[in-house]
């Protein structure tokens, strides 16, 4: 296969579709507690995919009294190292390990190492990148529950050959669910609670790709701006290509803002870089997200390059500062709408059209069936009585849950003892979690 032809079969230019939730409901996330005919599983099934309804989204009031909670912190370094607990008034009915997810798009995760050139593997790895958190382009923000200690998430994903299909004339631009061949599994714990810190580990065994990293996040509150970035735990998205000779990259995450508080209408921007490293195949990316203008709507606007680079002398981080010699790609667009990557001899391909794409729906088993620690279960009796606008019984449950949780960590501490995860193994080095054998055992039974 020449270079040109590797190109346009990574080329994954989704076609247009309806959107995910028109659907007949059997198709889309498996809820088994609450009546697939009624409103509230409706609108906990959007929430799930990060599609908020009128019924679910914040009302101008909630904003506003987010606001001032906001306005009396600010100059704290971090806010949530604050562990700051919210009535259920302002919290979306699901839980914080669900619903920060990098996996909005399995399919895509699925492709990244299926070129056989470098170059168009970081291409793929670039395109999952732009599609992992789809729920800010297709969906409102929210405030999911604060995940308790040792509360575990866990689901999967069925993609079909065609969906995959990287020339994208076949592939699924729809949030339903596949009947595919190709499974997508996600592991998601968190592992500490001051500071609040989880692990993830996301695989595709038939394709030999897997992800794992810790989610570590900070905060704080400028005036008129909520910004959140990496935490000091948090060195990235590490994606390993196993077929590829082990090919390991390094994905950092830029700080981003909530805006639009004063006008009680949410958006999220981004004015930072983010930096993709391969040491084995020595290649390297660089996306700048532009900055924002006072003055008008946001454009969302990026510019990225990829480049080679010397992993033992890597000194270069800004765009201006990337040899011309040494660039092989040129990537820009807008991370909300459509992204080109240009290639030194003037071919220039979508890599990705967000506006063509739904948040693909998790499949979990029955909370019957679930462990007692797992979100879901943990956390139904608070969203069911959120979705039935019970908001006064929501925050009792809700404080009870987190009541339990003090008095198990004084018992920890009363009886000299370290909490111990059930899926990662402690201390994590580099910011690279490894699974416990428990784990990769649940792994097979997904």
């Amino acid at each position: 296969m020449t270079k040109l032809e590797d190109r346009q079969d990574s080329t994954f230019a989704l076609k247009s579709s309806k959107a995910a939730l028109t659907h007949n409901k059997s198709d889309d996330i498996m809820i088994h507690t609450l009546k697939d005919t009624d409103d509230v599983s409706v609108d906990l099934k959007n929430v799930q995919t990060g599609l908020v309804t009128e019924k679910t989204e914040a009302q101008p009031n909630q904003v506003m009294v987010m606001f001032g909670l906001l306005r009396k912190l600010i100059g704290v370094k971090d806010i949530l190292a604050l562990r700051i607990s919210l009535p259920a008034t302002l919290l979306a009915p699901v839980g914080n390990l669900e619903y920060w997810n990098y996996m909005d798009r399995p399919d895509i995760f699925s492709t990244m190492a299926d070129s056989d050139e470098p170059l168009e593997r970081m291409v793929n790895v670039l395109r999952w990148w732009f599609s992992k958190e789809l729920k800010y382009v297709s969906g409102k923000l929210i405030k999911p529950y604060n995940s308790i200690l040792g509360e575990t998430f866990k689901c999967w994903w069925d993609v079909s050959e065609e969906e995959m299909d990287s020339t994208g004339q076949q592939a699924s631009s729809t949030a339903s669910e596949s009947k595919g061949n190709i499974r997508v599994k996600c592991l998601n714990e968190q592992i500490s609670h001051h500071p609040p810190v989880s692990g993830f580990y996301y695989s595709c065994e038939q394709k030999g790709v897997e992800a794992r990293g810790i989610d570590h996040i900070s905060a704080r509150f400028s005036g008129t701006s909520f910004k959140v970035g990496p935490g000091d735990q948090n060195l990235g998205i590490f994606v390993r290509m196993l077929n590829r000779d082990n090919e390991e990259y390094q994905l950092t995450h830029p700080w981003a803002s909530v805006n639009g508080w004063l006008k009680a209408s949410l958006y999220a921007t981004i004015s930072d870089n983010c930096y993709m490293t391969c040491p084995k195949s020595k290649l390297k990316a660089i996306v700048e997200y532009k900055d924002e203008k006072w003055i008008g709507k946001p454009k969302f606007e990026l510019r990225g390059l990829i480049f080679t680079y010397d992993p033992n002398n890597d000194t270069i981080n800004k765009l201006k500062n990337v040899p011309p010699a040494d660039v092989l790609a040129t990537i820009e667009g807008s991370w909300r709408t459509q992204i080109h990557v240009i290639y030194p001899d003037g071919q220039k391909r979508l890599l990705i059209d967000l506006t063509q794409l739904e948040v693909m729906p998790k499949q979990v088993k029955p909370i019957e069936e679930q462990e007692e620690m797992e979100s879901r279960r943990i956390w139904k009796d608070v969203t069911e009585n959120i979705l039935a606008k019970d908001f006064n019984q929501a925050t009792k449950v809700k404080h009870a849950i987190e009541e339990a949780q003090r008095v198990k960590a004084a018992d920890r501490k009363s009886n000299g003892e370290e909490f111990v995860p059930q899926l990662f193994q402690l201390p994590v080095e580099g910011g690279k979690p490894e699974l416990t054998e428990q784990a990769r055992e649940i792994l097979k039974s997904l």
